[in-house]
């Protein structure tokens, strides 16, 4: 964002909040309510460290600093989503590319610092990313955002086996330009891309540095991408149905075998405790048959 862009922005805040305070660190800058400068200033400090590891873990800088205006209430920050796709009327926070601005609701709204933590982080990488290449495809920018920002969990990874069983998924070559359409695809939506994204980290490591050294040479995404992956988007989309169609059926058998093994000690335990009683019962026999021998005697 340019100079007169940014000071437009935060002199329309400090008219809207009368009492609007603006704090500077090394890659940020935040806009927030005077009452709300304390805790403003814990996620600056945070952000600050997360970026510094984000970056140390792709070998990829960026010193540009990023800015960030925090909603004085619920209101104000539905007033923002209005201009911006429907699914960001569901978020805590969005960035705009257009604005280079990362929008979060109030934070006394979100009330877990941790994941106020992830939430701007995740907005951030997708800066990061739109700062250096041109014409990212979706799946990309949301799989670096969800992946690098500890977003890519157990829930991510059933919700991508659920949907893939389902038929909810579609190749990454349809998850370029738009999300679904489907509030319920959403979850899917960003399950695969964070996979694929995933795959391309630990399968294609080396691949993966390179790609970011061939970006700062052209920006362009498509590119860079051909040049390190030493396949197209279209050729990665075919081939990561492939992989996704193996990693679901291992999944499921992992899942079966977890199952088994979990039921196991329980049916161990009803067949000891079956035969305990069948012993028992073996005893008396014995005891009874002794009893009438010896009354016999």
């Amino acid at each position: 964002m340019n100079l007169i862009n940014f000071l437009f922005i935060f002199l329309f805040s400090v008219h809207l909040w009368s009492n609007a305070v603006n704090l500077q660190y090394k890659n940020i800058q935040i806009v927030a309510a005077q009452k709300d400068e304390k805790i403003a200033k814990i996620i600056a400090i945070n952000l600050d460290q997360d970026i510094a590891d984000f970056q140390k873990k792709i070998g990829f800088y960026d010193d540009e600093k990023i800015n960030i205006l925090i909603a004085k209430n619920a209101d104000e920050y539905l007033s923002w989503t209005k201009n911006h796709a429907t699914i960001i009327e569901f978020s805590d926070a969005f960035y705009s590319n257009h604005d280079k601005v990362i929008y979060l609701k109030n934070i006394r709204n979100l009330h877990n610092l941790t994941k106020i933590r992830t939430i701007i982080l995740h907005e951030y990488i997708h800066h990061f990313i739109n700062n250096h290449a041109n014409k990212t495809p979706l799946w990309f920018n949301e799989g670096m955002a969800v992946y690098f920002s500890g977003g890519w969990n157990l829930n991510r990874e059933f919700n991508f086996i659920k949907n893939y069983f389902l038929g909810n998924t579609v190749p990454l070559e349809m998850m370029k330009y738009g999300y679904p359409k489907n509030q319920i695809e959403w979850g899917s939506f960003y399950a695969k891309s964070t996979l694929a994204l995933k795959y391309l980290v630990i399968n294609r490591q080396k691949s993966f540095f390179s790609f970011w050294d061939c970006l700062e040479q052209s920006k362009d995404f498509n590119s860079a991408f051909n040049e390190s992956f030493f396949f197209t988007q279209k050729d990665f989309s075919a081939l990561f149905e492939e992989y996704a169609r193996n990693h679901f059926h291992a999944e499921v058998f992992m899942a079966s075998s977890s199952v088994i093994w979990g039921i196991l000690p329980i049916v161990l335990i009803i067949g000891f405790v079956r035969k305990k009683i069948k012993n028992r019962k073996i005893v008396k026999n014995w005891q009874a048959i002794k009893e009438i021998k010896d009354e016999r005697i």
